[in-house]
């Protein structure tokens, strides 16, 4: 059996310093998808039925589910074992990262049926329920679908209305608004927080969705798509030292806003990473241009080729069987130039690279 480089589809998005950088929180034309609308009432228990388009978060006749109940102790040794239908976190007698570390929670029900043993610590007292803890939330939409309450369950959020200034969008890791109100349709009731320019702290609201709680409001920032056109397989034939393979990779430029300039130049990075080192070669960031590019320019709207060619060693690669495949991974990523050296506009490095599996077998070990 052989097998090969199998690349996926990775969304990349890219800033830093000098760069736009906000991050988006509420998609926009929806409200706050967790918000509530139908609370469980002082004995915790739900009592009310979503209506259609909103979600149950607790069962009906239950509390909340998987609620914190017990808490690790000061000796930072569990003690407590669950009763009932209550969840085991952490194992008894396993050691906790820090005091107060859920240890264990109250399971599907919602309700505590387990007593704190040694220090843990008791949440929830056993055979209650929170108060006031969801009971419906709202749907995809975020907009309520439920009138009335059962019971003595509170409704929270009215019909027809969504969870009022909520954080649609967020200062990124440059420091500085980027994002302008209500740049979707040019509409809306958006509230620009901190106006456009000014310095503000990562994770401050930039944007929030005003009295009616529906986001009309787009993060602005570089935003780059990396695809691999098609999976490719590495096999080393008898006789040869090496086997190389060119992988080729699409790049497109998805950015948003009036602002977002004509065009963004990238970079196309691929590396090693747990392969032999020299497996990455001939990394090309524009495959239409003649000759290596280290950098590429992408119009706003618009695509680029780009490649880089694996090559493995026979030395490297062992092959004792043919179902047994050599694994390792390369890394590939996709960076706009001006957000150079930070790796990307949401903080998040997995939204920033793709891990590429390699399966390769080596003919002359056959």
């Amino acid at each position: 059996m052989r097998r090969g480089i199998y690349l996926a589809l990775v969304a990349l998005h890219l800033t830093a310093v000098g760069a736009r950088a906000d991050e988006q929180q509420i998609a926009p034309g929806t409200g706050l998808q967790s918000a509530v609308v139908v609370n469980t009432g002082t004995d915790g228990i739900c009592n009310t039925t979503a209506a259609s388009g909103d979600i149950q978060a607790a069962p009906v006749g239950s509390g909340t589910p998987f609620r914190t109940e017990v808490r690790c102790g000061a000796n930072k040794v569990v003690d407590t074992v669950a009763a009932g239908d209550d969840v085991q976190l952490i194992a008894v007698g396993a050691t906790c990262q820090n005091a107060n570390k859920p240890v264990i929670d109250t399971g599907p029900n919602g309700v505590a049926d387990t007593t704190a043993a040694g220090d843990d610590t008791q949440v929830i007292a056993v055979g209650t329920a929170p108060s006031n803890t969801p009971c419906v939330i709202v749907g995809a939409d975020g907009t309520a679908q439920t009138s009335t309450a059962v019971g003595d369950d509170h409704v929270v959020l009215a019909v027809g209305t969504a969870q009022a200034n909520t954080d649609v969008v967020l200062c990124g890791p440059n420091g500085i608004a980027d994002t302008t109100a209500n740049n979707v349709t040019g509409t809306g009731d958006d509230v620009q927080v901190i106006p456009v320019g000014s310095a503000c702290s990562t994770n401050q609201v930039v944007v929030d969705s005003g009295a009616d709680g529906i986001a009309n409001t787009r993060a602005e920032g570089p935003d780059l798509v990396l695809k691999v056109l098609k999976p490719s397989k590495v096999i080393i034939p008898a006789g040869s030292a090496t086997a190389s393979k060119t992988i080729k990779v699409a790049v497109q430029n998805v950015e948003f806003g009036a602002s977002a300039p004509a065009a963004r130049t990238y970079k196309l990075v691929a590396t090693s990473g747990s392969c032999p080192g020299g497996a990455i070669t001939q990394v090309d960031a524009d495959a239409i241009t003649p000759g290596l590019q280290a950098t590429g320019s992408i119009p706003k709207g618009g695509t680029l080729k780009g490649d880089f060619v694996v090559t493995l060693h026979l030395e490297d690669v062992t092959t004792s069987s043919s179902k047994i495949p050599f694994r390792c991974t390369v890394n590939v990523e996709a960076d706009a130039v001006d957000t150079l050296p930070d790796e990307d506009d949401a903080v998040n490095p997995e939204n920033n690279h793709q891990t590429v599996d390699i399966e390769a077998f080596d003919k002359n070990d056959l």
